[in-house]
């Protein structure tokens, strides 16, 4: 049912002029006339939102008194006199008129003399010509979106190789132009991808080079008319269509234009549409990734080398006055340290600034780290748990690809880790399983490029301030060692004033992750090589780590840093205790060797004179602990005798009680379970002697009580020894009698 008349209304009736003649609107006109009126106060709803039968009524009622006591606003044109078109307006018969055109008349015609009036303006255009743009524009006005891209490809077929490429360009612009007005939908969009580059894909099948030309092209002009649309955003796309654009970039070679394509599409999605794009992200990742296989000619850096040489030069030029301004036995009171201070600071910048035109210059000559550095920076867009997952599986690719291949490239080996490295954030533990990983590749590196990947890590995480400094000085001290020594990396590091400690722990971590515990020692005597000091509290905890995995390196690091010296400033062992356990456990190391990590004199060695003699040294509890886990160590070990454990027990003994250590109920139960218990497994006489010295220490320790049953035990152990030894006499007696005859009785 139609509304009524707004000019049925007094209200509006009242509003509207009358003029005193007749005007012609357009239909332009009248639409955007009865769009404001659309769009006026009389088109909102009033009311509370509280549903009901009473509420409905009253809404009702006040649309109708707002309908009939409001006014329309006028418009410029003066669209009051527009209802006079529509007849006699009443409450019961109106009726729309369309608009007619005015007919010529001698008063309207405008004063202009004959001569302008006939004057024809219009170009010279020859008849076959007018014709063919008037059925032309006509097509382009009929034709719709649909139809241009099905008909895409006949138009190609069609065609000659001059006419192919002004049809690309004007169905690029044309689809480009309909993208921005929001005219073509999602499925339309998904059906272009796959149908014009099926398309271009077959009309250029005889040039690489230009299909992929076209391609790009067309691709460029998708993306740039989604993002210049003011209806269809690239985040409002479902993310089927963007993964379908990225298989499509992924299937083109790898240029400039298509890295900073796929660039700008993953800047601008979601994170719901990058969850959706996984696949795609992928795919471009491991084109990207074998563009690394071949080799890539080099720019030319002239320009950047030439900068970079003007600026040094700069920076040598102030320098030479600030030299001269800084003259030996000069008065200190006389110079000006803040000019000073200031002529430095901008010498440090120029040579930062030369520093930094130099690697760019770098990467000029050697692409294959800018593409790296340019892929990682794309990746750190992506979120955390999609970057995780698009590593494992890209990794995967690049190790079954590196293994299928009969000659393995190293850059491409190497470049797939060095981008790793480059990823911001990325877990210690999630890139150690990476590196471990790419080192089963059939003839992969292990030694080689390990500290340049390092250091790029570093620099990535932003452990390292002075990313470009530190790198030049690791590939100047690596001229002579090679890239692979860790210890150049961690010289650069110390030179630069650097966290030189930090760094190392992290390193010795990394390796430790990796298995590779003789990359430590050799870390470590490079280090002591170069002449790097480290604390205490580093070697130790090192020592400790390698001793879990292989004990005979961690003895040679030791050996590298301690002397050990008796009481001398050597090894800490109350912080090693698991390097000491593992030597006590290990049969091929000598027990002086133990006594000497310690600092312990072997008191068996010693004259009685010195024996006997206390010391006025006191032990810490640390130490009381580990001597005793010590002597419980040797008394349950299955690497030493049952002599050797007891005796290295009773020289924890001697060392405790020269030091007026205390003697626990641990260190007891380790000298009873050495002396006795083990010999009774092995079935030995326990003398009495043994027996009575032991028994006073477990009186004194543990109590009587414990040291009556103790000697119970043994009394009992012996006495059944004995009856055992007298029964098998006996047996051996008559077995050689062979008379068997007993004595007389």
């Amino acid at each position: 049912m139609l509304p009524r008349s707004p000019a049925c209304c007094r209200a509006v009736k009242r509003q509207l002029l009358q003029p005193s003649d007749s005007i012609w609107v357009s239909d332009e006109v009248l639409r955007h006339v009865f769009q404001r009126f659309v769009n006026s106060r009389t088109g909102k709803r009033y009311g509370s939102f509280v549903p009901g039968p009473l509420e409905s009524r009253r809404r009702l009622g006040k649309r109708r008194m707002a309908h009939l006591t409001e006014s329309i606003p006028t418009s410029a044109q003066n669209a009051g006199s527009l209802w006079d078109f529509f007849g006699e307006a009443d409450n019961m018969q109106w009726q729309w008129e369309a608009p007619k055109v005015r007919k010529a008349t001698g008063s309207s015609a405008a004063p202009l003399p004959a001569w302008v009036l006939d004057w024809d303006t219009s170009p010279i255009v020859l008849p076959g010509l007018a014709i063919e743009e008037e059925t032309g524009k006509q097509s382009e006005e009929t034709i719709s979106v649909e139809e241009d891209i099905f008909g895409f490809g006949r138009k190609l077929l069609a065609a000659t190789a001059d006419e192919m490429l002004e049809i690309c360009d004007g169905f690029n612009q044309r689809f480009k132009q309909s993208l921005r007005l929001g005219l073509v939908s999602e499925a339309t969009i998904y059906s272009a991808l796959n149908t014009v580059s099926w398309d271009i894909r077959l009309a250029f099948k005889e040039s690489d080079s230009e299909n992929n030309y076209r391609l790009l092209s067309f691709y460029q002009a998708f993306w740039d008319g989604l993002a210049t649309s003011k209806v269809l955003q690239p985040v409002d796309l479902d993310p089927k269509i963007m993964n379908r654009l990225l298989f499509c970039l992924g299937d083109l070679p790898i240029c400039m234009a298509v890295q900073n394509l796929f660039q700008v599409i993953v800047r601008a999605a979601s994170v719901t549409q990058l969850g959706g794009m996984d696949r795609g992200v992928g795919h471009v990742v491991q084109a990207w990734a074998r563009t690394w296989l071949h080799e890539h000619p080099p720019g030319n850096p002239g320009l950047l080398l030439a900068e970079a040489e003007r600026t040094l030069s700069q920076s040598s030029t102030k320098l030479t006055p600030l030299q001269k301004s800084l003259p030996s036995g000069q008065n200190d009171d006389l110079l000006d340290f803040s000019s000073i201070r200031n002529a430095f600071e901008e010498i440090k910048e120029m040579l930062d600034r030369s520093l930094e035109i130099i690697v760019a210059a770098e990467k000029v000559i050697i692409p294959l780290k800018a593409s790296i550095e340019t892929l990682s920076r794309i990746l750190a867009y992506l979120p955390r748990d999609l970057l995780y997952q698009l590593l494992d599986s890209c990794t995967l690719h690049v190790i079954e690809f590196h293994n299928s291949v009969e000659d393995p490239v190293i850059e491409f080996w190497y470049g797939w880790l060095s981008l790793v490295a480059k990823i911001p954030q990325l877990p210690d533990k999630m890139f150690a399983n990476i590196v471990k990983r790419m080192e089963r590749c059939t003839g992969a590196p292990k030694h080689l490029f390990l500290g340049d990947v390092v250091l790029s890590r570093w620099i990535s995480q932003g452990y390292v301030g002075k990313g470009n400094l530190t790198r030049n000085t690791f590939e100047l001290s690596s001229l002579d060692s090679g890239p692979y020594d860790l210890g150049s990396v961690l010289f650069a590091i110390d030179k630069n004033r650097e966290k030189m400690f930090c760094r190392t722990k992290d390193l010795f971590k990394l390796l430790k992750d990796l298995g590779r515990y003789k990359d430590v020692y050799g870390v470590l005597a490079r280090m002591k090589d170069l002449g790097l000091k480290l604390p205490r509290d580093l070697i130790g905890p090192t020592i400790e780590m390698m001793s879990r995995c292989d004990l005979r390196l961690a003895y040679r690091i030791h050996n590298l840093f301690y002397s050990g010296l008796i009481y001398g400033k050597g090894l800490q062992p109350h912080q090693n205790p698991n390097f000491i356990l593992s030597m006590v456990n290990d049969r091929e190391c000598a027990t002086p060797r133990i006594w000497r990590v310690m600092g312990i004199p072997c008191y068996n060695l010693l004259p009685p004179s010195k024996r006997t003699r206390f010391s006025g040294r006191r032990l810490s509890p640390a130490t009381i602990e580990l001597v005793t886990k010590v002597a419980i160590a040797f008394a349950h070990t299955k690497a030493r005798s049952q002599r050797v454990a007891f005796r290295n027990v009773i020289q924890c003994l001697h060392h405790l009680r020269r030091h007026n250590a205390p003697i626990t109920p641990e260190l007891t139960r380790a000298i009873s379970h050495a002396g006795f218990t083990r010999k009774i497994l092995d079935g030995r006489w326990i003398s009495k002697e043994l027996l009575n010295w032991v028994l006073r220490l477990i009186e004194v320790a543990e109590g009587t009580e414990i040291a009556v049953t103790i000697d119970r035990a043994v009394s009992y152990w012996n006495d059944r020894l004995e009856e055992e030894q007298q029964t098998k006499a006996l047996a051996k007696a008559r077995e050689m009698n062979v008379l068997r005859l007993g004595p007389i009785d």
